[in-house]
């Protein structure tokens, strides 16, 4: 599933065990907000909400409103060759979501131990009615079961002490599929930091007991627990309830504070004398129920309408679909498809901003065997393997010649998406690099100058977050510490060597923070420990890019752990900075030659690349053994 690297989980692989819907669900909005789920069915039959009715475009209605966007493959998982391919990709997962019944897993060799010796950083989430230990665990049930057993469904109880049938299914949303997003995402920032994934186990019947947040405290602190239909919430008040009107519809009214029940009393017609419901609230609301019976649900409407009071008429779900404030804020603008049909797609918590922005996804067909061998071998996001760059977006100083324009090859070529920057556009740069479906930019820009500086920032920005930016921009001056021009030169290669990615690191590394991932790469030179090879190699430059070095290390620390800092030290490249310059003092060298732009590229790329992962204020030295003479 193709993914913009821009949204919050567009490098993050999910396999989806689980069926139904606490699973599902929770994995729906993983792959709104980016991430590649991959869906594993029984083989056969697939997941059982495919049977469900409504029948639609060729599978359930209910089905494709949940798995909006994913990839479905059947898999018989007591089958060894399938499992062996299963466990290939669990190699490759970020998250994996499972509700089977605890030691499930465990007998077909798909435990979190089991995974992790493979996986270290996989993210298993574990979803059941009780949980994975306790008296429990083992029994089944569903979401009346849990509601009942956790005192929820108690809490709704009428006057006669009977509850009633919820219309929402509170156990599977609200304590099964949003606790293991809300533990799967915090899972994923922990990682970030420490490097290691862990088993979240979530218990549906547990995390009811956070609705019932009021009950608890009435209980447990006021020392009274709810009463059957006596309660504010439940009943027991005029000021929180629901009223037949005189066509047979309901008034569903809230005004619970005073300001609120005054006016509703004024406009329902409830004289002053009558509304002190501190006594008597049953026959408070007797009378509150006699005047709403008075008049039409239409009536009501109407008197209410341009009233601050907390009244509503109960809807049919149709009409509240059908809601003109709804379309102006496009909660069904996007669509689900299958096969040639298409609805209006099932709206999830999440922003606009941080939502995949396509209006029209589909719903996975049912992949059987025969057909999945091909699918099996897809790679993982490509950004999650080592040494490839797909996915990212990389800013190149320096870009135009030399080591710069050999990086921007080799990162294009790599699967990044560049944007370019030197003082001067270079008419063939673009052209010469590897597309492979992405946009490369140019912006030009003179690093010397901060004004010009942000004003690339500002272009930069436009164009949406930078994963990893390659600081390669420098100047070799040639001026002797005798010459006129020796100060104003010395100027500028601090100004380009020292300062510039300084101030490329302040507009850089607060949003790479923030976002919880990024990479620089300075690109400093040998010249910083010997102080140049040759006889005439110029002061402003070793010192310059001694500067550089010290700047790595002092970003790096406070980069770690979200973004890691690092760089390059090169030694004599046959660039045109180096033209003319003599070999003759490179024999010394264990590797007596100028390097190939293209040899320092490479250990550039490397450190943009999930490969370096663990490498953090580190200068490589690139530079054929010169360091250790």
């Amino acid at each position: 599933m193709p993914s913009s690297p821009a949204l919050p989980l567009a490098e993050v692989r999910v396999l989806d065990f689980s069926n139904l819907l606490p699973g599902p669900l929770a994995s729906l909005v993983l792959a709104e907000a980016g991430a590649d789920v991959i869906k594993l069915e029984r083989a056969g039959s697939g997941d059982e909400m495919r049977g469900y009715a409504p029948a639609w475009g060729g599978m359930s209605g209910n089905f494709a409103l949940l798995n909006r966007g994913k990839t479905s493959f059947a898999v018989d998982l007591k089958n060894p060759s399938q499992r062996a391919q299963v466990l290939e990709l669990a190699r490759s997962a970020d998250v994996l979501i499972e509700q089977f019944r605890p030691g499930v897993m465990a007998r077909l060799g798909l435990d979190y131990d089991t995974l992790r010796a493979a996986n270290p950083g996989l993210i298993y989430c574990s979803i059941t009615g009780y949980g994975q230990t306790g008296p429990r665990a083992a029994k089944a049930g569903h979401d009346l079961n849990y509601m009942a057993e956790s005192g929820l469904l108690g809490l709704t109880r009428d006057a006669d002490g009977a509850p009633t049938l919820p219309p929402v299914l509170a156990a599977d949303i609200g304590g099964g599929a949003y606790p293991a997003l809300v533990n799967i995402l915090l899972a994923l920032q922990a990682r970030s930091a420490g490097g290691r994934g862990c088993h979240l186990d979530v218990a549906m019947c547990d995390n009811l007991f956070t609705f019932a947040y009021w009950g608890l405290a009435a209980g447990l602190a006021g020392g009274r627990w709810p009463r059957p239909g006596a309660e504010l919430t439940t009943g027991g008040s005029p000021r929180y309830g629901l009223y037949r009107t005189a066509d047979g519809l309901h008034l569903a009214a809230a005004p619970i504070e005073e300001r609120f029940w005054q006016t509703f009393c004024d406009r329902i017609g409830l004289p002053a004398a009558e509304r002190d419901d501190r006594g008597d609230p049953a026959a408070t609301r007797r009378r509150v129920a006699e005047r709403v019976a008075a008049r039409t649900a239409d009536e009501w409407r109407s008197c209410f309408g341009d009233a601050d009071v907390c009244v509503s008429i109960v809807e049919p779900l149709e009409q509240a679909v059908a809601d003109p404030a709804l379309a102006q804020r496009r909660l069904f603008a996007r669509r689900v498809a299958a096969g040639a049909a298409s609805m209006p797609a099932l709206p999830v918590p999440i922003v606009d901003a941080l939502r995949d922005p396509a209006v029209l996804r589909s719903a996975p067909p049912l992949v059987e065997a025969g057909a999945r061998s091909a699918a099996w071998r897809q790679p993982r996001p490509a950004a999650q393997r080592p040494y490839d760059l797909s996915g990212m977006r990389i800013l190149l100083s320096g870009a135009a010649g030399g080591i710069g324009r050999a990086t921007a090859r080799l990162c294009a070529d790599l699967g990044a998406e560049l944007v370019l920057t030197d003082r001067a556009p270079v008419s063939d740069l673009l052209a010469a690099l590897p597309a492979h479906g992405r946009g490369h930019r140019f912006i030009a820009c003179d690093v010397a100058s901060r004004s010009e500086i942000d004003r690339l920032f500002d272009a930069v920005d436009a164009i949406g977050d930078i994963d990893a930016a390659i600081l390669n921009a420098g100047v070799y001056p040639s001026a002797n510490w005798n010459d006129e021009a020796w100060d104003e030169e010395f100027d500028l290669a601090m100004r380009v060597n020292a300062r510039a990615p300084a101030h490329f690191a302040r507009r850089l590394l607060p949003k790479m923070k923030a976002r919880g991932r990024g990479r620089l790469v300075l690109v400093g030179s040998i010249a910083a420990y010997t102080g140049g090879s040759y006889e005439h190699s110029p002061l402003h430059y070793a010192a310059s890019k001694g500067a550089l070095h010290t700047t790595i290390r002092w970003l790096a620390r406070r980069g770690a752990p979200q973004v890691l800092v690092n760089g390059v030290a090169p030694g004599s490249t046959a660039t045109p900075m180096l033209a003319g310059a003599d070999p003759a003092a490179l024999q010394a060298m264990p590797l007596p030659r100028f390097a190939r732009p293209e040899e320092i590229a490479w250990p550039i790329a490397f450190l943009c690349s999930p490969g370096a992962s663990f490498i953090c204020g580190t200068v490589l030295d690139v530079n054929g053994g010169a360091c250790m003479r």
